[in-house]
């Protein structure tokens, strides 16, 4: 645990260095899924605080999982679907999510997409990008087909509705 800034641990630029596989629960890289690790620190003992950036490349998901911490995640580009609590809810740029601790989620492209989907991906506690214990499958669920356009699980109607 640190106190201090240090410029040379605590300014990452994620947007400029070279990605990385993910890897799965039993280590071997997620296809379709990068990521690029961001600033990361120790916040209390054996407790860490960071963000990375995901790629997900169209057709690719993660499938329902769960973290040992809750994380935030920041919709940078394309369009999206997180399934949360047995819904699934379309996500787009400049949209943030919260995830509850150990929550079983999943994260997959939209069905339209041309384009890589890119988040932020901010968790406590941290974890490497290609550690195994960094989720843990749920396999009861599969991901749900995309919401269609009047469906109440699109964001802003859930949101608002």
């Amino acid at each position: 645990m640190t106190d201090e800034f240090d410029a040379q641990r605590h300014i990452r630029n994620v947007l400029e260095k070279r990605a990385v596989l993910l890897a799965g629960p039993d280590g071997v890289a997620l296809s379709g899924i990068e990521g690029v690790e961001g600033a990361a620190e120790m916040i209390d003992r054996d407790v860490e605080i960071g963000v990375d950036r995901l790629v997900i490349r169209p057709g690719s998901a993660f499938e329902l999982h769960t973290h040992p911490g809750a994380h935030l995640l920041y919709v940078l580009r394309a369009r999206g679907v997180i399934h949360v609590d047995g819904i699934d809810y379309e996500i787009g740029p400049g949209d943030t999510i919260y995830v509850p601790a150990r929550y079983a989620h999943g994260v997959r492209t939209h069905r339209a997409a041309r384009e890589p989907f890119e988040l932020l991906a901010f968790g406590v506690p941290h974890m490497p990008l290609t550690s195994p214990e960094r989720m843990t499958l749920v396999p009861e669920e599969p991901l749900a087909a995309d919401p269609g356009p009047g469906s109440p699980a699109r964001l802003g109607e859930a949101a608002h509705g």
